[in-house]
């Protein structure tokens, strides 16, 4: 049936736990990291993108608005939804991509406003953000040139933080922008791709307007979200994220080496540029000079200096990027720490005699190896999965993997695949990284995933040294290595045959850590940096595996302490129970009780609290939307969009 002049109301769900403004401030910034002897060192123009990248995923969870189809005469209900949902899209992404939409061409204008490129400069002295502006309709511009001549030279900037205008482009702001290496451009590309499941596609390329040659470029995917069209709803945010149980029992807690994204027998060094997630400890002195959302430990002191700002006081700490003060009195840096017990990692491998020992009863990983998974020379071990059951290759010959997880090597033990399952491999010797090592199920590198069953998990430890081969590195120039990797006498690094070579900032080289690092020495790393010429990974993404945290350490791997440490004094234990999650995910946001600052239970990564048959449970800070009909009275989910996929691309974003 046709209706004359039919509207109908529609809402995109893509996350509306805030109404955000569509251009925010860019504040939180993903990080990749240059390791070099000693330190780490973030290229800043690779975080700038990062940034800008995280921050656009942002304002596209802010997208909650409804909107009316215009008056389409002689036009069913369908084709007026199907229209009014492309007008949506298309005006959504003109807030993103520049350009306007139009109502009566919607396809047309999503057609061409999906190409549009927008550009963001970033004032790194005053970290203040700018974008070229659409003066006329008050919204990012459309750019057609870009680069230290192109839009940001003749067309109108606005600052974002102040809203200030200036139509004289950046050089109203600042005549020198070209030469005085404070300002960088980003140029973004943002697309919407339906289908089921939905996605949004994020592209962006920084670099330093004075040194544009150099320039990174990061594409995102993320998805998760729905599009859902309804004539009336209403919107509630579901706590259907992990749940916790907070513990005061330290007498019954085991310290893991893999419950820290990084463990270092030595000083510690981060720099201002650097964000670390997940705890961090140094046996020695710790420098944050960047932001560490975690809690970070020093056995010496936790200093907030910076190396590469001339050892200025750069360092934020906790969620609320706080300073060392703060964080001193709160828990977020401690200092006089014990020392990790290195010896554990010996015994985690040994056990009590350097002799396997099938029945001795204080074993470690070569006692605990059954003879099928004992191999008393070198190995090539590759992790395999076939009809959706993980198995291991070794030396050629394919097996079930271990019933109790446990592989040792005497030798040298050269490892790639992808893992399906929970398993340790230990080495008398170093490890080689032969390839790419994989999980099934991709490592939970942000806190609030939901944890579905039991992840996957692999222990890597080597008495001596875990290496990234010279032959690796030329066939993996992307590297993505999944596990907790520990040298217990040595380093995690590359091999000395890597020749010199100039230094390439387009991506070519890149690797990706997920999961947790611990180390007796930092003479060696991925990166080693000698001026201009470097050998290995420039570019390295630096991830904590969360799951290593709330689920459990591989099998048998190596504790940092036979008794409970100081930290583990108030512990945050993840819900696995299905029955008693079902019941608390169906929670909406004001169910909850929120802590005050002041409550003794308060931690800011736990703001919430509720009580379920008598036991409290603690929740974090990430709500999904849902969705009530109340036609059907029925519930309809739609998660935040959340990256599922991020790489380092060579092309430039440009018109």
């Amino acid at each position: 049936m046709k209706r004359k002049g039919f509207s109908m109301i529609f809402t995109i769900l893509i996350a509306a736990m805030m109404m955000i403004p569509v251009l925010m401030l860019f504040s939180s910034a993903t990080t990749r990291n240059f390791t070099s002897k000693g330190e780490i060192i973030s290229d800043r123009a690779l975080v700038v993108a990062d940034a800008a990248i995280e921050n656009i995923l942002n304002t596209i969870n802010t997208f909650g608005f409804p909107y009316s189809s215009p008056q389409f005469e002689d036009e069913n209900q369908q084709e007026a939804l199907v229209k009014a949902r492309d007008y949506a899209i298309a005006d959504r992404l003109s807030e993103l991509n520049g350009g306007v939409a139009d109502i009566n061409d919607p396809i047309g204008s999503y057609n061409r406003i999906i190409n549009n490129i927008s550009t963001y400069i970033f004032k790194s002295d005053e970290s203040l953000w700018f974008a070229v502006w659409d003066v006329t309709n008050n919204k990012i511009a459309s750019v057609s040139s870009v680069g230290p001549d192109g839009d940001i030279a003749v067309r109108p900037i606005k600052n974002l933080t102040t809203g200030d205008i200036y139509n004289g482009g950046i050089s109203e702001v600042d005549p020198n922008y070209k030469s005085d290496n404070l300002w960088f451009e980003i140029d973004t590309n943002t697309q919407y791709w339906p289908g089921n499941p939905d996605k949004w596609v994020i592209r962006a390329t920084s670099y330093n307007i004075s040194k544009p040659e150099i320039y990174r470029s990061i594409e995102t995917h993320a998805s998760r979200g729905q599009l859902s069209v309804t004539p009336t709803s209403t919107i509630s945010q579901l706590a259907n994220g992990n749940w916790y149980v907070r513990s005061t029992d330290s007498d019954s807690t085991t310290v893991y080496y893999s419950d820290f994204s990084g463990l270092y027998h030595t000083k510690v060094y981060f720099g201002q540029f650097e964000v670390t997630k997940g705890i961090i400890r140094s046996d020695n002195n710790l420098y944050m000079g960047g932001w560490a959302q975690d809690p970070v430990f020093a056995s010496g002191r936790v200093y907030d200096q910076a190396i590469d700002a001339g050892w200025a006081h750069t360092g934020r700490f906790g969620p609320n990027q706080n300073n060392l003060s703060w964080a001193k009195n709160n828990g977020y840096a401690k200092d006089e720490y014990p020392q990790a017990q290195w010896p554990n990692g010996d015994l985690a491998l040994k056990g009590s005699t350097p002799v396997r020992n099938p029945s001795d009863p204080n074993g470690g990983l070569q006692d605990k190896a059954s003879p099928d998974y004992y191999i008393s020379g070198n190995a090539t071990i590759v992790f395999v999965v076939e009809n959706g059951v993980g198995k291991v290759v070794i030396n050629g010959v394919k097996k079930d993997l271990p019933p109790n997880g446990a592989i040792y090597v005497e030798g040298t033990a050269t490892v790639s695949g992808t893992i399906k399952g929970r398993v340790t491999v230990g080495a008398g010797n170093n490890i080689n990284i032969g390839g790419n090592i994989l999980y099934d199920t991709p490592p939970r590198i942000e806190k609030d995933i939901p944890i579905n069953g039991t992840p996957d998990a692999l222990g890597l430890v080597a008495y001596n040294n875990i290496y990234i081969p010279y032959s690796t590195f030329k066939n993996y120039p992307h590297l993505e290595v999944d596990a907790a990797m520990m040298a217990v006498h040595g380093s995690f690094g590359v091999t000395n045959d890597y020749p010199w070579r100039p230094m390439d900032t387009s991506g070519k080289y890149f690797a990706k850590w997920y999961g947790a690092q611990a180390e007796w020495s930092t003479d060696n790393a991925p990166c080693i940096v000698n001026g201009n010429y470097v050998k290995g990974y420039e570019i390295q993404q630096t991830f904590y595996d969360y799951n290593l945290f709330d689920f459990g350490a591989p099998p048998f791997y190596p504790t940092t302490n036979s008794r409970s440490e100081v930290h583990w004094n108030t512990r945050y234990e993840v819900v696995t129970d299905a029955n008693i999650l079902s019941n608390l995910r169906k929670l909406e946001k004001s169910n909850l009780i929120q802590i005050n600052p002041s409550d003794p239970d308060y931690d800011p990564n736990y703001p919430y609290k509720y009580v379920y048959q008598g036991v409290t449970y603690y929740y974090g800070t990430v709500f999904d939307v849902s969705v009530k009909y109340s036609a059907k009275g029925e519930i309809n989910k739609s998660p935040l969009y959340r990256i599922i996929w991020k790489e380092n691309i060579a092309q430039k974003v440009k018109p």
